[in-house]
């Protein structure tokens, strides 16, 4: 798969590969995806190789946390490295919702939320909706707009989980 960077999490190094697997069309980006074809696109991706998987609680409202988790928990956790984000929260209502996502579940928006609780609840709800023990990389998602609580708010929090051990990286996805 070619060069690998090194990440340490805790007491273990890992190897992040230079390409990942994207996981916002399995959450139905522009298109509806079946739960079949979304399974085997990440194992596709894996049969070939790749080792980075990267989603979001935006993507499909949830849906391509649960999609990603469903088929990585049948593989050995040390043998992949994954990212989601944080600064949106999944909320029940229906104002807001982007047309982009196809297929959304019924009555949940995404909220932004960049403040240190909002990010850690924000972890929580998609090591859930993963079901998986852990993150490997955690990014902002989205601060373009609210720089300021980001900086004040969720940096600190995704520092804090690093320098405990509880992720290995962090980030910024931003527009």
């Amino acid at each position: 798969m070619g060069p690998a960077d090194r990440v340490q999490l805790g007491q273990t190094a890992l190897e992040v590969t230079r390409l990942g697997l994207g996981l916002a069309p399995i959450g139905g980006l522009y298109t509806a995806v079946s739960d079949e074809a979304a399974r085997a696109t990440v194992e596709r991706g894996l049969h070939h190789g790749l080792r980075l998987f990267d989603t979001a609680p935006l993507y499909g409202h949830g849906l391509s946390e649960r999609r990603a988790g469903a088929v990585l928990r049948a593989h050995p956790r040390a043998g992949f490295i994954l990212s989601t984000k944080v600064g949106r929260l999944l909320r029940p209502g229906t104002e807001g919702a982007q047309p982009i996502w196809a297929d959304l579940p019924d009555g949940t928006v995404p909220v932004f939320d960049f403040s240190y609780d909002g990010v850690r609840r924000s972890f929580e709800e998609s090591l859930e909706r993963l079901g998986l023990e852990r993150i490997d990389i955690l990014h902002i998602h989205d601060p373009d707009d609210h720089f300021d609580e980001a900086m004040s708010g969720a940096f600190p929090a995704l520092a804090d989980l690093r320098d405990d051990g509880i992720i290995g990286a962090i980030g910024a996805g931003m527009n």
